[in-house]
């Protein structure tokens, strides 16, 4: 950068550098003002999912709610049935480019080959699970089941209730609280 010094000597002189001057400032002044432009490059992945209706955030863990068949007698003399249940009432599953979901259901805590069983403490209740109300697709012990979602990969809600049942046998069932716990499996 030069540095202009000037001295009034006389009028003529001061003019001549102002000139000058006034010459060098619309020169600086569109330096410093001149736009600068550029690209800014944007991109998001969108993949097929799915999600449980009323999960607000994805997550590895679901909540699948409940299975519960209720209070009974301990003599009972027709099968016992429910439906599942999630947090929020009936648990369904929303996709978007998916065209069927894969879902399995563990054997549970207190299987013992490939049958679940209730405990209450060392008495047991032997149950069965399913995919559809009719109770004639069973989950059996760690096979996989194919539902539905939408044939053209578009979006769409299903259930994903899981059936249980539970038969009567002979001489009934020692009176308790059972439970068991089973690990569901969807994938995509």
């Amino acid at each position: 950068m030069t540095k202009v010094t000037a001295k009034r000597r006389s009028s003529h002189g001061w003019l001549r550098i102002s000139c000058a001057a006034a010459m060098l400032l619309p020169a600086i002044a569109a330096a410093q003002t001149a736009p600068s432009s550029g690209v800014l490059q944007v991109t998001a992945r969108i993949e097929s999912g799915c999600r449980v209706v009323g999960q607000l955030a994805q997550t590895q863990t679901l909540e699948f709610g409940s299975l519960d068949f209720g209070s009974h007698p301990s003599i009972f003399t027709v099968p016992l049935s429910a439906k599942s249940q999630g947090p929020a009432g009936t648990l369904q599953l929303t996709c978007i480019g998916i065209a069927s979901v894969s879902v399995s259901v563990g054997t549970g805590l207190h299987a013992s080959g490939n049958q679940r069983y209730l405990a209450s403490g060392p008495d047991r209740v032997a149950y069965d699970l399913y995919a559809d109300a009719e109770l004639s697709l069973p989950f059996d012990n760690g096979t996989s089941r194919s539902i539905a979602i939408s044939p053209d990969a578009s979006a769409a809600t299903v259930d994903l209730s899981i059936y249980g049942r539970i038969q009567p046998v002979s001489g009934g069932h020692a009176a308790g609280s059972y439970e068991d716990q089973v690990q569901i499996v969807v994938a995509w």
